[in-house]
């Protein structure tokens, strides 16, 4: 298994940008790539993609932890980039427009 930081409030590789929240990728041989989370900034979060050449369309699912912005921001960016990832969203969150 590897894990890939791809967004962080700090980073420890030269090229990368760092913001507060955070998002990660999964990978495994036998399974499809997970994003885990999608950091605050869709930008930032593509920027560093980028950089770690991870292509968007290599990704199969995104799994958001919890609906803090700081995991859940770059969301709308990603699936501009990839309409086709399944997104696993907890009950818990609220849905699209809802105030809370």
């Amino acid at each position: 298994m590897k894990i890939t930081v791809t967004y962080d409030n700090e980073v420890h590789t030269k090229g990368l940008k760092s913001d507060w929240g955070f998002s990660c990728l999964i990978e495994r041989e036998d399974m499809p790539g997970i994003l885990f989370d999608t950091g605050a900034n869709g930008s930032i979060l593509l920027h560093n993609m980028e950089r770690l050449n991870i292509d968007p369309l290599s990704i199969d699912m995104v799994v958001i932890s919890h609906a803090h912005w700081d995991h859940t921001g770059g969301l709308s960016r990603f699936l501009d980039k990839n309409k086709e990832v399944k997104v696993y969203i907890p009950g818990s969150c609220s849905e699209p427009g809802d105030a809370k």
